[in-house]
């Protein structure tokens, strides 16, 4: 996989992951176990996404 299908597939992930934390955070509320752990997935993800693309 090259950089920009990597950089491709993980802004997909995080986009899918965002609407999930959306339909989490409304339905559960923010503070549910299940909530703060996507929210964490997502920033584990935009993370590894900055890292990727800091030049």
């Amino acid at each position: 996989m090259n950089a920009t299908e990597k950089d491709q597939h993980l802004l997909h992930e995080m986009e899918t992951k965002r609407l999930e934390l959306k339909y989490l955070a409304q339905y559960y509320g923010f503070s549910h176990p299940k909530t703060v752990k996507l929210s964490q997935e997502l920033d584990e993800l935009f993370n590894t996404y900055y890292q990727l693309n800091q030049k």
